[in-house]
């Protein structure tokens, strides 16, 4: 599996608008992508950090390459502090534990 990760700062204010961008420009196409497996948003104070998980590398690359992030990064306008920066993981382990 394949983790992409992308830090967003944004100006005082502005999260909750950004969250609401993220949602409508990228959430609602990424769970229809070929190779999603999980997408997580997290955020504090002016802050965003969205997780995009992937079979492979090569499906998280296909679904960048549609334009997604560009067309994010255009409607976030004046929101952010500065430009994101884009971290990348490769599964190594992984467990979870089911909740009754």
């Amino acid at each position: 599996m394949y983790n992409a990760h992308i830090e967003y700062k944004f100006k005082p204010g502005m999260l909750e608008q950004g969250v609401a961008l993220w949602k409508e420009g990228v959430y609602n196409k990424i769970t229809r992508a070929e190779g999603f497996v999980r997408v997580q948003l997290y955020t504090r104070e002016n802050e965003m950090m969205a997780i995009g998980t992937w079979e492979a590398k090569a499906y998280a690359e296909a679904f960048m390459k549609t334009g997604v992030f560009k067309d994010l990064m255009a409607s976030f306008g004046e929101y952010l502090l500065e430009a994101p920066v884009n971290k990348t993981y490769e599964l190594k382990y992984f467990e979870t534990k089911e909740l009754l």
